[in-house]
């Protein structure tokens, strides 16, 4: 009952603070202009503060709770500072990157460092990839599983409802393995945030009200780390595999985005518009089939995924 109790508040706080969040960021210019970029595709300014209001039921949600004695032990601080520093770049980078400009490689620098960051802080915490248990791996994979879901996340936050809902469909995987494992600290992480996305959905769907930014997609990145390292396990392929499903869409479109744009000679963090959800809409396909399609082949590598890493 506990449990449900996380969910519903975090749902309500994230409504209410995203009701007022899109007014105030459209009046002190917290908001999204498609002139700033080419890759654009909505028309009128939009508030991106979805992803500060994700963050702060997160936080808040996690202080009020911290009383219960189950959660005096599990480190949920060094998460929400771990978290802190993805979701402190990619809010600059809203604020005032994305009104100044920022050159690629100088982006891509404070994203290493942050990302370096935030995963020295997990480890110290005992939250790590554990395939390879030695502490000099641990910190490569866990570093590169932080640079790589930060990103990938970002990447498909390129149409109305699609990075929001790929990520609550990827956290109901990560409830179903927590409910069978028995894992309290990955099942309350899971229902606060699935709980603040269904939030945001309401008014990020399309056609959209408020976006998370990049601030939102970087935190939404670094919870899906969490996830994946509490539910991995030294030299055992299938906790790195499922979890690697369940988080699905995301991984497999970067891994893909990234192989075209290096055999091209371009960043891997060089935007474009050959995603898979860009090719569905050039194919003729709107934004609300393209969102549900993808949905649905969410929901199938994230079945695929909880089945490896409990029944393989």
């Amino acid at each position: 009952m506990t449990y449900i109790v996380f969910f519903l508040i975090s749902f309500i706080l994230s409504s209410i603070s995203i009701f007022f969040l899109r007014k105030i960021g459209k009046e002190y210019g917290f908001y999204d202009l498609a002139s700033r970029d080419p890759l654009k595709i909505h028309k009128t300014p939009i508030s991106y503060l979805g992803g500060l209001a994700i963050f702060l039921v997160f936080l808040v949600l996690f202080l009020l709770f911290s009383y219960f004695k189950e959660f005096l032990n599990c480190k949920i601080g060094g998460v929400i500072l771990a978290g802190f520093f993805p979701f402190l770049i990619g809010f600059w980078d809203d604020f005032k990157w994305k009104k100044t400009g920022v050159t690629t490689n100088k982006k891509f620098l404070f994203l290493i460092l942050f990302s370096f960051l935030a995963t020295i802080i997990l480890m110290d915490n005992g939250i790590k990839i554990q395939f390879f248990p030695g502490i000099w791996l641990g910190i490569f994979l866990t570093f590169f599983y932080v640079l790589g879901l930060i990103n990938a996340v970002n990447f498909e936050d390129g149409i109305d409802g699609l990075a929001g809902g790929l990520v609550a469909i990827s956290l109901i995987g990560f409830i179903i393995l927590s409910l069978v494992s028995g894992n309290n600290l990955a099942l309350t992480i899971s229902l606060v945030l699935f709980g603040a996305i269904l939030g945001f959905l309401f008014f990020n769907s399309p056609p959209a009200k408020i976006f998370m930014g990049d601030s939102g997609a970087y935190f939404l990145g670094f919870v899906l780390v969490v996830l994946a390292a509490i539910f991995s396990e030294p030299y055992n392929i299938t906790s790195v595999l499922g979890p690697i499903f369940i988080i699905g869409l995301p991984i497999f479109d970067t891994g893909l985005a990234i192989i075209r744009r290096l055999s091209q000679r371009k960043s891997p963090f060089f935007g474009d518009r050959e995603h898979f959800y860009d090719k569905m809409i050039q194919s003729g396909f709107s934004t609300e089939k393209t969102v549900l399609i993808s949905y649905l082949w969410q929901l199938i590598l994230v079945i695929f995924g909880v089945v490896i890493y409990l029944y393989v």
